[in-house]
């Protein structure tokens, strides 16, 4: 069925936004900084989260090399407006986070990272 595998996609999103009520807005991103699903109100630009992002992500490897870290599991920006979460899903994409600072952020940096597994599965 044409279209099944974005729908899955995006419904992990909105799974995630529903079942944890800290994360705000998801992104799933492609490698090359192209959004690939996304659940996320109207007044966020997904595709400057996903830039954003890839760019955090690609900072954020460069710097583990230089300090010998090895690879990059996740990201995690504190900011004084809320928190952004991104974790590697595989080598073909990330998946972005944007979190209130009410969350707590043990169980929501849990359930994001569950949420990476699944859509693993998928693409």
């Amino acid at each position: 069925m044409p279209g099944s595998r974005e729908q899955m996609m995006l419904e992990m999103l909105r799974t995630l936004r529903a079942e944890c009520s800290g994360v705000e807005a998801a992104v799933l991103i492609s490698s090359d900084a192209m959004p690939l699903a996304s659940d996320l109100s109207d007044s966020l630009d997904e595709e400057m989260l996903s830039a954003t992002a890839s760019t955090l992500v690609s900072a954020g490897e460069k710097v583990a090399c230089d300090l010998s870290r090895g690879d990059i599991d996740q990201l995690y920006l504190r900011g004084d407006e809320g928190d952004l979460v991104v974790v590697k899903v595989n080598e073909a994409a990330i998946l972005a986070c944007m979190v209130d600072h009410q969350a707590k952020m043990g169980m929501t940096l849990l359930e994001v990272s569950r949420c990476a597994q699944r859509l693993s599965e998928i693409i």
